[in-house]
């Protein structure tokens, strides 16, 4: 097959890729844990809780695995597509229906599909939105919806969308209030063991985010954090300062991952937050230097997190 010399949006629209995954309570807990939920939260850890749950953001995990397939296929309709100039840079993720919570040592089955529903010109390259359904295979119901915004850095854009397709919450990013305080802060330590664990609870095995050598190799000083990870911190925050800690009412999570965060370097990420109105908070990340408290980067941008009425819940 010749390699692609310009974009082929139809073509690539025609695409699509599926995988089946499954998941056990002992994921879930080791999930919970990666995102530094306490061992006391027992609605977090113990799976015979009556109010044993995932955090929201679990469905990201099975971006994560279908994600892994498209990476593998850019090669075929990207022109002068590098592996490594392939960051992941937005992300959107609705909640459709409670994860199902398994029966002892039982799996939950689930099927994902995704495809390229836009390849935008974003003149260094190009933002490739990917997106994803994960269905329950016992009744069939959708569980979660993903759309992965992935950067590519250095390919050419003849054939992209010059302007990205307006598609709702799933593309909008709103600003940030300037002319306030955040309305809650909450702050979280990372750490290398974090990390680890988070490579082994989310299945992205990735060396970038372990390895001292793969990381200089592609440019940075120390392995990055898994950006899920880093979303998946910020909407825990958002749940406990908003929602009363209740999962439930969590409705979908959209932002733009604007920096890595290095938890191998034990960086403290503080996440500002916005009430915009009764369901809706607008947020944002930033990482300052250990111990010091002083603003470093911006590792999320334009975060937005829209929440079921009070009295409503999955």
């Amino acid at each position: 097959m010749a390699l692609p010399t310009t974009i082929d949006l139809a073509h690539i629209k025609s695409l699509s890729w599926t995988t089946t995954t499954s998941y056990t309570v002992s994921n879930v807990i080791s999930y919970n844990l990666a995102l530094g939920c306490s061992g006391f939260s027992l609605p977090l850890v113990y799976e015979s809780h009556p109010n044993f749950h995932a955090l929201p953001t679990f469905g990201a995990v099975h971006g994560i695995a279908i994600m892994g397939l498209v990476h593998q296929a850019m090669a075929d309709f990207l022109p002068n597509f590098q592996s490594h100039n392939h960051v992941h840079g937005e992300h959107f993720l609705a909640l459709k229906n409670a994860y199902p919570i398994p029966q002892g040592t039982d799996q939950v089955r689930l099927t994902t599909t995704a495809r390229v529903v836009d390849v935008v010109d974003r003149k260094s390259g190009v933002l490739v939105c990917v997106d994803i359904v994960t269905v329950e295979e016992a009744t069939g119901k959708v569980i979660c919806e993903n759309e992965w915004g992935g950067f590519v850095m250095k390919t050419p854009t003849t054939g992209a969308n010059e302007q990205q397709t307006q598609r709702g919450a799933r593309t909008a990013l709103p600003a940030v209030p300037s002319d306030r305080a955040p309305d809650r802060v909450l702050v979280h330590q990372t750490s290398p063991e974090q990390a680890a664990l988070y490579r082994a609870a989310s299945n992205d095995l990735n060396p970038l985010h372990i390895d001292p050598e793969t990381a200089r190799a592609a440019g940075f000083p120390a392995p990055i954090l898994t950006g899920t990870c880093t979303l998946g911190i910020g909407v825990r925050h958002v749940i406990e300062a908003f929602a009363d800690g209740d999962p439930g009412r969590f409705e979908s999570v959209k932002c733009r991952l604007s920096k890595p965060v290095f938890a191998a370097l034990g960086e403290r990420v503080r996440t500002e937050m916005w009430k915009e109105n009764q369901r809706r908070v607008i947020f944002k990340m930033i990482v300052g230097e250990p111990g010091s408290g002083k603003s470093k980067e911006k590792v999320v941008m334009s975060g937005v997190v829209d929440l079921k009425a009070d009295g409503a819940r999955l």
